[in-house]
């Protein structure tokens, strides 16, 4: 199965050897270290460790003979792995039985394997990280469910037990026991010894654990299970007897499971030699122990182990070297330190400004300058994108950094793995059809919006709309019932029910029911999963326009590349599960992927595109790059002083269980070590320049970390303009640009047209015998005016004929001809007429263009409207209700029946709106027991009415119609809103005059004809005025003329709502709702299509 857009790289192995690089003398030594002598060696970021390491090697192979199965190279991750495998491969040049470097689990996975292939047992599978998480969360809920299970302390409550970071701590506290070679029986026991109840339970539950996954087919182990018995095999002799040397590189990152192979590896005689800095540990919130190379020695087991030092940095130059060293110098020597002493090799020289600090008032313009710089380097320094890479503290930070980014056109790519398939909207869309097809789901109007909208429908808002328009209006011509809603689900359960229809949305949604129905018909022939989704994939024909997109730039092709990354990992997903369960239903697989919070590791081939990488620290170990960004360094944020394991203390277990004594331990110093290790991690991968960025405002500050940065000279704070930029001052003469240069396809596009727009305005200007400079008056030659916009209009073609959206003015639609000049409404029909709403007249009188984009938009809702509404609804409900309790409690209760309704983005807000929502009760209550009081009768509630005046159909409903105790009918119309017109504005108020006229024509049924009018009010309820909760806004009874005057109004109104273009108002304040990105773009003339 292939995709097009992405490749495997294989594992090349060269006809001939590469060339062996120039070591320094501290290289050299270890490279001849004499056979049977193991070490470990340490060395600065930057020292030539992996590239001493891979000499090392070849120096064994090719010049002492050692057969490449004899030799075993360790690496701390997957993907350190591959890329050292891959530089062994071309260095050694010699053909070998499998990959030369390795990670432990998968030493440990094929020792296993061979084993059972020998005893003809069945082989072990690895239990990954996700279906850990789930075995323990339907464990947990089982025992909420049932009432049973351990007795967890009671900070470690239900609502506790439910989080996912309580599951991930049990999780590291199974692992690290495992590793310590502690049973359920002993966990307990330390539990007691220590007093640690957490423990305790946590032994009780293991025991639970440890009975369900024995209970599966065949052995099921997670990586420290499979690591503790390929140890016991090579200890017995029974496993990797031929090995001689083992080389471990970046030995800091290593767990107590690795430790504990390589033990058993020198034990049975084989030399080992490991690499690796303290300072720069990614991993030991998951149980690395960085000290181990201070006390390698002891930890292996070999008194005669030497220690060597690599002295020299060869990848930064001395003002990195320095940023680096200012770090470590503040971590803890972890048994080792000598390695800071290393200065960067000779030759080494800084560049302009190797060390650059962007602070700016928000995070969006923080992410514009950095993006800005990655640009400049880029561009002018000619540095290659895939040698970029930027870095956040916190996983969650890198979507929002790299949309950031890509927006502003600086190609971005993430791990895979950093994310659930649940959580991507490319593999879940695939999902959810699956979910449908195997019925699993009903094919609700929901489901069937959400699958015509997503990516395998293909269609947006309007054109779901206008299908959903035409299905509706076929309904009704062959005198049908049906709502849109069943019309929509009836054309995705059957393909052929949109033959009728010659709309291209049509046609899109037949495809995708086709494809459903298609893999039904897979389904019900037992398909599997994988080729449910590949049938599914296929029928949606998205791989050629998603291919073509990723190739391009900007966030568009950012979209597009992960995407395809979730569908390759999808897809490697249901492979692995098909080869693992070739008996189990597609629906297991849906429920598991569903099910799974924490994200599986992918063995799916990765795009080698050239992009910047937005990662974490612990993703670049091992790894170089000229240009290194660390974003948004915030106080709080980086460093992270919470306490790590402070449920279940996992890192505690693993000391405690050699017999270490941390009760004089300082865990948060240890925590500040971490974050100084990301951070040292993190800078010392670059080779050219370091960018550090922050937001500082009044409510957030830059880290402390920032003041690690060494003193001028070597580093330069960016400018505090918008977006500035900087020439490097190396760069050629032609290089040397503005620094308000946008340095991007689109930015130089819109730079383009408003240097033309300004050319035009000042030729015009020009013939009436003036010119504009900016915003004063000024004299500019004609000639000078003709030859910037000869530039300009020179410099826009040559885009628009390579492409560039928005260059072609054929894509502005400030210069195309209105689609219609039809009216709205055509008056020349003597039965026509405009509806016109009372609540919406004003809006039309202030801005005709903003009321005709509310109404052919629909407008837009909010969470205030929300509750307005039901606001609303209570009153009409305790209005009508003659047995109602008006005091406030009662009233709120009301309230709350329908709270429920309303969403809100996080629980904090909902209290808040609550709080502000009894407000609005409280006027309600305080009203109408007031009018009750005052001896009132209500007549109507949410009352309707409709009325002709001219050309115009005035139609509304009022909130109350009263009955003064002196016998004059009031009309009232309630507010939920905080601003309110003045007094002096209220006579002219276009919604009171709209229900006094129904009032006056007889319009209002429910009032007795020969009431006299004691006029209208507004009534707000969320704040009072004279101690009363309420504020009243009366509007007096309108006279004759005033209402002759009313009826004038608003027939003009309705003549100008049917008219055929409607006129913007460009002057309201910034402040104005009528100032809106919405309604302003509609009077911006040069924009694109």
């Amino acid at each position: 199965m292939t995709i097009r857009g992405f490749r495997q790289q294989p594992a090349s192995v060269a006809d001939d050897p590469a060339p062996a690089v120039e070591l320094d003398p501290s290289q050299r030594a270890v490279v001849e270290l004499p056979v049977g002598v193991s070490a470990a060696v340490i060395g600065a970021p930057g020292s030539g460790r992996t590239t001493t390491l891979r000499e090392l090697v070849a120096e064994r192979i090719l010049v002492q003979r050692l057969d490449p199965a004899e030799v075993l190279v360790l690496a701390p991750s997957r993907a350190a792995a591959t890329r050292l495998r891959d530089e062994l491969a071309l260095r050694v040049g010699v053909p070998t039985l499998g990959p030369l470097a390795r990670t432990a689990t998968s030493v440990a996975f094929e020792v296993l394997a061979r084993r059972a292939a020998e005893t003809g047992t069945e082989p072990p599978r690895l239990l990954t990280g996700a279906e850990q998480d789930q075995i323990i969360g339907d464990l947990l809920a089982g025992h909420e469910e049932r009432g049973t299970g351990p007795a967890w302390p009671d900070p470690l409550g239900v609502e506790v037990r439910r989080l996912r970071a309580f599951r991930t701590e049990l999780r590291e506290l199974l692992m690290r026991a495992t590793e310590e070679g502690v049973r359920p029986d002993a966990l307990a026991g330390l539990g007691l010894a220590h007093d640690v109840p957490e423990w305790i339970a946590a032994a009780e539950f293991a025991r639970e654990y440890e009975d369900v996954v024995d209970s599966f087919r065949g052995d099921h182990l997670d990586s420290a299970e499979l690591l503790a018995e390929a140890v016991l095999l090579v200890s017995r002799g029974e496993a990797l007897t031929g090995i001689r040397l083992v080389v471990a590189d970046d030995l800091h990152e290593a767990t107590v499971a690795t430790l504990s192979l390589l033990r058993a590896l020198a034990a049975r005689g084989a030399d080992v030699v490991a690499f690796g800095d303290p300072d720069v540990a990614a991993a030991t919130f998951r149980g690395a122990e960085a000290s181990a190379l201070g006390r390698l020695s002891t930890v292996l087991g070999l008194p005669g182990l030497r220690t060597l030092v690599l002295d020299r940095v060869h990848r930064q130059p001395p003002a990195l070297r320095a940023l680096t060293s200012a770090v470590t110098a503040r971590i803890g020597a972890a048994g080792a330190g000598r390695q800071r002493q290393a200065g960067s090799a000779a030759g080494l020289v800084d560049d302009a400004d190797p060390i650059q600090v962007i602070e700016a008032p928000t995070r969006a313009l923080e992410l514009a300058r950095l993006a800005r710089r990655l640009r400049e380097e880029h561009l002018l320094g000619g540095v290659p994108w895939a040698r970029m890479v930027v870095l956040v503290r916190s996983g969650s930070l890198v979507p929002q950094v790299a949309r950031s980014l890509a927006t502003a056109e600086v190609p971005t790519r993430t791990a895979v793995a950093g994310r659930a398939l649940r959580d991507d909207l490319a593999a879940l869309a695939l999902i959810r059809a699956v979910d449908v097809v195997l019925g699993r789901v009903p094919l609700t109007p929901d489901i069937a919006a959400e699958l015509a909208t997503g990516p395998l429908g293909g269609l947006d808002g309007v054109q779901l709309r206008r299908l959903r328009l035409a299905m509706r209006q076929e309904e009704l011509a062959g005198d049908g019932h049906r709502s849109s809603d069943e019309l929509l689900v009836e054309a995705l359960a059957a393909p052929g029910r949109l033959e009728t229809f010659d709309l291209a949305p049509a046609r899109r949604l037949a495809r995708l029911a086709r494809t459903v129905e298609g893999a039904r018909g897979l389904a019900s022939a037992d398909g599997t999963i994988e080729e449910l989704l590949w049938h599914l994939w296929e029928g949606s024909k998205l791989a050629t326009p998603w291919f073509e997109q990723a190739l391009q730039t900007g966030i568009v092709a950012d979209q597009a590349n992960r995407d395809l990354d979730g569908v390759v990992a999808l897809f490697t997903a249901a492979r692995r599960f098909v080869e693992r369960n070739p008996g189990r239903p597609a629906s297991d697989f849906v429920e598991e992927l569903l099910g799974a919070e924490v994200p599986e590791d992918t063995l799916s081939p990765q795009p080698l595109a050239d992009t910047v990488l937005v990662a974490t620290p612990s993703a670049v170990v091992g790894a170089g790059y000229e240009v290194v960004a660390v974003a948004a360094l915030q106080e709080g944020v980086w460093p992270n002083l919470r306490l790590r394991g402070s449920l279940l203390h996992p890192q505690r277990l693993s000391a405690v269980a050699r017999g270490l004594d941390r009760a004089d331990v300082d865990e948060r110093a240890e925590v500040l070590g971490d974050e100084l290790r990301m951070l040292a991690l993190a800078v010392s991968r670059a080779s050219r320049v370091v960018v550090l960025s922050a937001t500082a405002n009044d409510e957030e500050a830059p880290s402390p970390f920032l003041r690690l940065v060494p003193p001028a000279p070597g580093v330069a704070e960016a400018e505090a303009g918008a977006e500035a930029g900087r020439v490097a001052k190396d760069a050629p003469a032609a290089l040397r640009i503005r620094p308000d240069h946008p340095l991007s396809l689109r930015g130089l596009v819109g730079a383009l047209r408003r240097e033309l727009a300004v050319v035009h305005r000042d030729a015009v200007l020009l013939e009436d015998g003036r010119v504009v400079s900016g915003d004063r008056t000024a004299r500019r030659p004609a000639d000078a005016t003709r030859e910037r916009g000869l530039a300009a209009a020179s410099a826009l073609a040559r885009l628009a004929a390579e492409g560039v959206t928005g260059a072609d003015p054929a894509e502005w639609y400030g210069l195309r001809e209105p689609s219609t000049t039809e009216p709205v409404v055509d008056l020349t029909d003597p039965d026509a007429r405009v509806p016109v709403s009372p609540s919406r007249l004003e809006a039309f009188e202030r801005s005709p263009l903003n009321w005709f984009i509310d109404q052919a938009s629909g407008g837009s809702t909010s969470t205030a409207m929300g509750i307005g509404t039901i606001v609303h609804a209570v009153m009409e409900e305790a209005s009508l209700d003659p047995d109602a309790d008006l005091r406030p409690p009662a009233l709120e209760a009301r309230l709350d029946e329908r709270w429920g309704e309303l969403p809100f983005e996080s629980p904090w807000v909902g209290e808040r709106e609550r709080r502000q929502a009894g407000q609005l009760i409280a006027g309600v209550s305080g009203y109408l027991r007031d009018f009750e009081g005052a001896g009132g009768r209500m007549l109507a509630a949410e009352g309707g009415f409709e009325l002709e005046v001219g050309v115009a159909r005035l139609r509304g409903k009022i909130d109350r119609i009263e009955l003064t105790e002196g016998g004059r009918v009031v009309i009232v119309d309630l507010k939920t809103g905080r601003h309110h017109p003045t007094r002096a504005e209220i006579p002219a108020h276009a919604q009171l005059g709209s229900y006094q006229l129904a009032y006056v024509e007889g319009s209002l049924e429910q009032v007795p004809a020969g009431t006299p009018s004691g006029g209208a009010k507004l009534l707000y309820v969320s704040g009072g005025t004279r101690g009363l909760p309420y504020r009243e806004l009366p509007q007096e009874p309108l006279t004759r003329e005033e209402l002759d005057a009313f009826r004038a109004r608003i027939a003009e109104a309705a003549e100008g709502m049917a008219g055929a273009s409607f006129e913007g108002t460009p002057d309201l304040g910034e402040r104005d709702p009528g100032s809106a990105r919405r309604y302003r773009i509609h009077l911006v003339r040069a924009v694109s299509a």
